[in-house]
């Protein structure tokens, strides 16, 4: 069976319990947003720690990468040394961000299947939320699309390097995955802006947690 339609499964019945609870989609899909935010935690903590030790490490790099210019298989095995010695997974850092893909495909699919259009349209309940008219649609204000950007934005400055090719990512990423998000359902947009949201929150309390500024 296809994971991803086992994962919509599951998010689309937790969606539907918090919306028996709270009797609103909007805030029944905050409330999945936050759980799954905490599920992930234990690896968001690792992945941040990964960041932040990578960080430490940047200038040593650069003098390996100095040293060592015209010897690119040298450079290679030095930097591999220094990962080992500092205990560096050099794509740990990516680990949670490549988890919450499968998350956000399956809300994707669950607020466009049949079974949730057949729950607003059959049973006429309100999908509304705050200046949404249909959480099943996309946000016709484009309020939720500038909130992705910014909320993006800000979610990567938390645990953004002074190297010019980040920076430039820094910038570039926002607008991209506020273009794709355009035509998105409303609920996999509010799930988007108050995932960025609570990203931006653990980051800066494990950061300060670990004597680091933010």
């Amino acid at each position: 069976m296809n994971p991803i339609a086992v994962l919509q499964d599951m998010l689309f019945n937790v969606l539907q319990f918090y919306f028996s609870i709270c009797g609103n989609y909007g805030v029944a899909i905050i409330l999945l947003t936050v759980s799954v935010k905490l599920a992930l935690y234990p690896l968001t903590l690792q992945s941040t720690q990964q960041m932040m030790a990578m960080q430490k490490i940047q200038p040593k790099i650069e003098e390996i990468k100095k040293k060592f210019k015209d010897n690119p298989q040298k450079f290679q095995s030095e930097t591999m040394d220094l990962y080992k010695k500092n205990k560096i997974n050099p794509i740990g850092g990516c680990l949670p961000m490549v988890l919450q893909i499968p998350f956000f495909l399956a809300l994707f699919f669950a607020l466009n299947s049949d079974k949730f259009k057949a729950i607003v349209s059959i049973h006429n309940v309100n999908t509304a939320f705050l200046w949404i008219g249909n959480l099943a649609a996309p946000d016709p204000t484009y309020i939720l699309v500038v909130l992705i950007a910014v909320t993006t934005y800000y979610s990567q400055k938390v645990m953004s390097s002074s190297s010019p090719q980040m920076a430039g990512m820094l910038y570039f990423m926002p607008l991209f995955i506020a273009f794709v998000s355009a035509p998105f359902p409303a609920g996999v947009q509010l799930y988007w802006v108050v995932q960025n949201l609570l990203t931006m929150i653990q980051q800066m309390y494990i950061l300060k947690k670990g004597g680091l500024k933010v």
